[in-house]
């Protein structure tokens, strides 16, 4: 009975935990110590949690528009950076801020000449919105290891002012979809090795994706659903 209860204790704590939200905004912080006890990046990311922070500027003064950029990855993660970007600007749409286009975004970039001045100022004039989220992905993996797998998707996220530079938000998570697990008896080894399988085909890492996008965006204040 103790080794039953133990494994059904290991099994829940691998295939998923409820998402915590950090807030590290200076005063946030300031007034709850206890929320943002936890420092270990690795371990955040591991557990499911979402750190985010914004200025006080922000808090004050809500976003009136906002341009997304092409996310940063290295070349393999590609394909995986504009999936999250693209995941971002849906997620962002129905909160009522003026959002740039992604392809004007990108034609502006493509004919600004950088070697003018700052890029991302330059084209944050040209679109005629000064504040723009950058960011970068910190992994994108699908792995399977016999009975359990696991889609992953992170990113590192932030809203500038361009013409300054100056930081209004920033957040990171890494969102996982996991399939399979510890099997309760023999006869449950085949169908954890078929449902951790399946967890890596079809729509899995879209819906990976959109969920680190939604649960970053819902931490940037100010945005009316």
């Amino acid at each position: 009975m103790k080794q039953s209860a133990l494994l059904i204790f290991f099994l829940f704590s691998i295939t998923g935990c409820a998402t915590r939200y950090v807030d590290r905004s200076a005063d946030y912080a300031k007034q709850n110590p206890e929320s943002v006890k936890t420092t270990d990046i690795a371990h955040e990311a591991a557990h499911d949690v979402v750190v985010s922070g914004s200025s006080q500027e922000l808090n004050s003064a809500p976003l009136t528009c906002l341009a997304v950029f092409p996310i940063t990855a290295k070349e393999s993660d590609l394909k995986g950076a504009e999936s999250i970007r693209s995941a971002l600007h849906a997620q962002l749409a129905p909160t009522g801020i003026r959002l740039v286009a992604l392809q004007r975004v990108d034609a502006v970039i493509k004919m600004t000449d950088n070697s003018l001045g700052e890029l991302n100022a330059s084209v944050a004039k040209s679109i005629g919105c000064d504040t723009i989220m950058l960011g970068e992905v910190t992994e994108r993996v699908s792995s399977q290891y016999g009975i359990y797998s696991e889609a992953r998707a992170g990113a590192n996220i932030k809203i500038i002012r361009a013409s300054t530079g100056d930081v209004l938000w920033q957040g990171s998570h890494s969102a996982v979809i996991r399939g399979g697990g510890i099997p309760l008896g023999m006869v449950n080894v085949p169908l954890n090795v078929v449902f951790a399988g399946l967890n890596l085909y079809g729509d899995r890492d879209v819906w990976v994706v959109h969920d680190l996008a939604r649960r970053v965006v819902s931490t940037i204040p100010g945005l009316i659903y």
